[in-house]
């Protein structure tokens, strides 16, 4: 079966390139630039099965591809750019969508589509996980592309019948994640440079972390069955368990990699950082039996055993 991966130097979709290519898939690897390090890394560059196509042109990608499955993960992630410059990321993540969707209708069998989207749509989780059906309450230019990508997404597989799913992807983790801006990234820099990690708004912000390999195994389970009644058109959590305080996520992460000794620093500045935002996935599971198997402890002893820091 032949997949394209848009996004695919990222840290999920190199990931999911990786075991794309490792069941015998050949993946068209689509991506603006060169390389990442981690796209390198996981061995990708010369892999039989992987076909790099450095061309930010993705609708003219697909059109000549003409894949079997897509897996649509392009766009702009970094949320302190987003909202410095908030048209740049409503054409990234909105405007390059419904562009690509309206190539995926013109063409005579579409490709099964997983869109990704994320949980960060819904805003505060009021006390308890975020569910499908809750209203988003996106403010932030970041949040509110991602939005408008998701409902764009829901609409054309709605309205025109095409095999499109949305995949609202919660907090994930993994080796490859270089975004010092999310909390394990930033945890492991804080290590290395012999540092404490320093924790804002008293480390009582909630969230849940999911494992790459989680990540990766639900998006591929979404694609095969983005045709199928209930699945298309529909959006769903992707999202790990439990929730905890990022303190304690982040004293979990310190004992991981041999760092338990170590103790985070707590200041009570930034009070947006006591946020709670999570979701469940319940929906994904009833529908096609996902669920994530790593739990967190685990996650990460394997992730500082990858990064050779134990």
């Amino acid at each position: 079966m032949q997949c394209l991966v848009t996004g695919a130097s990222g840290f999920i979709g190199a990931w999911l390139t990786r075991e794309l290519a490792r069941d015998g898939h050949a993946v068209v690897a689509q991506m603006r630039g060169k390389p990442s390090r981690h796209f390198t890394r996981l061995g990708l560059l010369n892999h039989d099965n992987v076909r790099v196509v450095a061309n930010s042109d993705i609708a003219e990608v697909v059109r000549h591809e003409n894949p079997e499955e897509l897996f649509h993960l392009a766009g702009m992630s970094q949320i302190v750019e987003a909202m410095q410059e908030p048209e740049r990321v409503f054409q990234a993540n909105a405007q390059q969508t419904w562009h690509l969707l309206e190539t995926l209708k013109a063409m005579p069998t579409a490709p099964r589509c997983v869109v990704a989207s994320t949980d960060s749509i819904y805003g505060e989780a009021k006390g308890q996980a975020s569910v499908e059906d809750d209203p988003v309450n996106a403010f932030g230019p970041y949040e509110v592309s991602k939005a408008m990508a998701d409902m764009v997404a829901r609409s054309y597989a709605q309205i025109s019948d095409m095999p499109v799913t949305v995949a609202r992807l919660g907090n994930t983790y993994g080796a490859g994640d270089e975004n010092s801006a999310r909390l394990v990234p930033s945890i492991i820099d804080a290590i290395q440079k012999g540092e404490a990690p320093h924790l804002r708004g008293g480390g009582k912000a909630v969230r849940s972390l999911l494992h790459v390999r989680d990540c990766v195994s639900a998006l591929r389970i979404l694609a095969a069955n983005a045709g199928k009644d209930g699945v298309r058109g529909e959006a769903f959590n992707v999202s790990g368990t439990p929730a905890m305080t990022i303190l304690e996520i982040t004293t979990i992460a310190l004992a991981a990699f041999g760092k338990a000794d170590l103790k985070p620093t707590i200041s009570k500045a930034a009070p947006g950082e006591t946020s709670v935002k999570y979701s469940r996935s319940d929906k994904l599971k009833k529908a096609l039996g996902w669920s994530p198997k790593v739990q967190l402890r685990d996650g990460l002893e394997e992730m500082a055993t990858e990064l050779g820091m134990v």
